[in-house]
């Protein structure tokens, strides 16, 4: 399965489901959640994402083995799938976060987050993000992120090994 169907394609569906009272779905403050399974009906990862006022969608996801990253859709851009970017995270004041990003859509770049403390914490508790790749800047407030990335690891938590169930 190719890193777009399971990071990528499922982070766009929570964003358009996300008023859907599905089970696996959750909600915190501005970001709308969501469990997320492979095709063969074993949970994969969660995604929750928020519509920044420029149009630019940011979603966070957490994998089934806590890996984590950001990912960026954004309809005007046009970007070469497959290709890596090097990118910044500036959050607030602190010192810049450097990761490389990999296209994973004509619109979308997921960024690999490390999952360190420091990373951590500045998402949870920054205020606001800039993401400079290319000459390339967007810009995101971090409203909530504080309750909706533990949200986000709490709904790994819950559905780790589960497999969807059809209704």
């Amino acid at each position: 399965m190719s890193l777009r169907a399971v990071l990528f394609t499922p982070l766009v569906l929570a964003a358009v489901a996300a008023a859907d009272p599905t089970p696996g779905r959750f909600s915190s403050g501005v970001w709308q959640g969501a469990a997320n399974y492979d095709d063969e009906g074993y949970f994969s990862d969660c995604t929750m994402t928020a519509e920044a006022q420029s149009g630019v969608l940011l979603g966070f996801v957490i994998s089934k083995d806590f890996d984590w990253g950001l990912v960026i859709a954004d309809e005007t851009r046009s970007f070469d799938v497959g290709t890596r970017k090097a990118v910044l995270l500036l959050v607030d004041g602190r010192e810049p976060i450097a990761a490389i990003a990999k296209v994973v859509d004509a619109h979308g770049i997921l960024i690999p987050l490390e999952n360190s403390d420091e990373v951590v914490e500045a998402m949870r508790a920054g205020k606001a993000l800039r993401i400079a790749t290319d000459g390339t800047e967007f810009r995101f407030e971090l409203t909530g992120t504080s309750e909706a990335i533990a949200a986000l690891a709490q709904c790994v938590t819950e559905h780790e090994g589960t497999k969807r169930v059809e209704l």
